[in-house]
């Protein structure tokens, strides 16, 4: 079973691949019901599969943060959601997280909690245990922080809420084959620059052409809010296209007017949370 990007959200946990056992799972969705009535706005989607569809995604960091605004996890209003990828394949387990949660759940504590709770259980070949402790770990820190129990300091918080707070979306470790995909950013670059991605009726270019089969047969999926404007920033918003041909997964970036400039309602989001891909972490076994 391969992850894809326009694979439908079909309840909290998705065990594609059947490896947790009914009892787990009753434990798993209990918990997720509970803190989901706990925090408000935020939601926690769990995802099973054997691996991700397609050559050109540079790691499982770079999917997990387009499934997530794919799905717009969590409310637009808090940006709490939380991703859980599971690659049994790649024996990879990746979370991502709201924009909302960056400065919470940041790399460091991600990665720590993954290998102090979940890679021992996964080593074990015990992955049920693994995505419970995951789970239980996550909505705990949801839980302190809603409550305010989890430090931060003044200025990131007002870099959160002026939007003016830069994050880089890290790299994992899982990045052997991230060459092609930045062969194609740079050319995804340069037509920019010719003017091919400047069209808003054709969204990749009304004569954009696939850079790895050479064909011109898009999918185009809804815009999807990554960054929300405010009166001081400009907002980022992105649409993912697939080729039907190959699968090659390419994307455009559009920057939304500030508050003061206009309303978003052309953003195509559903009123969802968006990640940034700046905080949330992975771990392998």
């Amino acid at each position: 079973v391969l992850a894809t990007l326009n694979m439908p959200q079909q309840g909290p946990l998705m065990d594609l691949i059947h490896i947790i056992d009914d009892e787990t799972s009753t434990k798993i969705l209990s918990e997720i019901s509970t803190v989901e009535s706990d925090v408000p706005g935020c939601e926690i989607q769990i995802l099973l599969v054997n691996n991700i569809e397609g050559k050109l995604w540079s790691s499982p960091k770079q999917f997990a943060t387009a499934l997530f605004n794919m799905w717009e996890l969590g409310s637009k209003e808090t940006n709490n959601g939380v991703l859980i990828l599971f690659l049994l394949d790649r024996r990879r387990i990746e979370v991502e997280v709201g924009v909302r949660l960056n400065v919470y759940m940041d790399q460091s504590w991600t990665e720590n909690m993954l290998n102090s709770v979940a890679v021992p259980n996964f080593k074990n070949g015990d992955y049920g245990s693994g995505i419970l402790n995951i789970v239980d770990n996550v909505a705990d820190r949801l839980r302190e922080i809603e409550d305010g129990m989890t430090a931060t300091t003044a200025s990131q918080e007002r870099e959160i809420e002026d939007g003016t707070k830069a994050t880089t979306p890290r790299q994992d470790d899982d990045d052997s084959d991230s060459v092609p995909f930045y062969c194609s950013l740079v050319l995804m670059l340069c037509l920019l620059g010719c003017g091919i991605y400047n069209d808003s009726k054709y969204p990749m270019g009304r004569d954009r052409f696939c850079t790895n089969c050479g064909q011109c047969n898009w999918t185009h999926q809804r815009w999807v809010e990554i960054t929300q404007p405010t009166h001081h920033t400009k907002g980022l918003k992105r649409r993912y296209c697939v080729c039907n041909s190959c699968r090659t997964v390419d994307t455009r970036d559009v920057d939304i007017p500030r508050d003061d400039d206009s309303d978003n309602s052309d953003t195509g989001g559903g009123g969802g949370g968006s990640s940034d891909g700046g905080g949330g972490g992975g771990a392998s076994w």
